[in-house]
């Protein structure tokens, strides 16, 4: 079975907003600190380079800031295809987890991350997918993990006993060899 899942195209114009803010409230602080020190320095000129710099730069970095967000929202895909995720998005290249190799996840406010044996945080199922599909996400994952928990310890359980008989019938055999060497021998002439 193969699906795949996409960025909500409702929580960009979030992603955007914030951007802006972010972005105005750093330009309207960077003015006033300039004004502060211009005025407490005692200089009558104010700096007008810096002035119309600082707006600039940051209506710059925002503006590329908020095409980033659009091109990872129109590209990104996240495919569950026979129990190995697929995530691709721009700049990165392909990324391919098995679900049977994770061992552990961990929710924060991004998103649910996967751990594996190969490392913490290997992949990360982004909160900004469709509600019912990060749901539908976390469910699948949550799901397998609950079901290896309830088989590994059948199956360690059958190890450990294969082991302790391997052990027990080595010892024996050590035992009886050590015990036919111990005997006297009769001999036969």
């Amino acid at each position: 079975m193969t699906k795949t899942y996409f960025l909500d195209p409702n929580k960009l114009a979030k992603q955007k907003r914030s951007v802006i803010l972010l972005y105005g409230i750093t330009g309207v602080i960077a003015l006033v600190v300039i004004f502060a020190l211009q005025s407490i320095g005692g200089t009558g000129k104010p700096p007008w380079l810096a002035i119309i710099a600082i707006p600039i730069l940051l209506v710059l970095v925002a503006v590329r800031s908020i095409r980033q967000r659009s091109d990872i929202w129109e590209h990104y895909t996240l495919t569950l295809e026979d129990g190995v995720f697929v995530q691709n998005q721009p700049n990165y290249p392909e990324t391919r987890v098995p679900l049977g190799s994770v061992i552990a996840t961990e929710e924060t406010k991004e998103g649910l991350y996967l751990n594996s044996k190969q490392g913490t945080r290997i992949f990360g199922i982004p909160r900004q997918l469709k509600d019912e599909d990060y749901e539908e996400l976390s469910k699948i994952v949550k799901d397998t993990l609950a079901a290896r928990e309830t088989t590994e310890p059948e199956v360690e359980n059958s190890v450990e006993t294969a082991a302790e008989r391997s052990v027990e019938e080595a010892a024996e055999s050590s035992f009886d060899t050590t015990l036919n060497e111990s005997m006297p021998k009769d001999d036969e002439d």
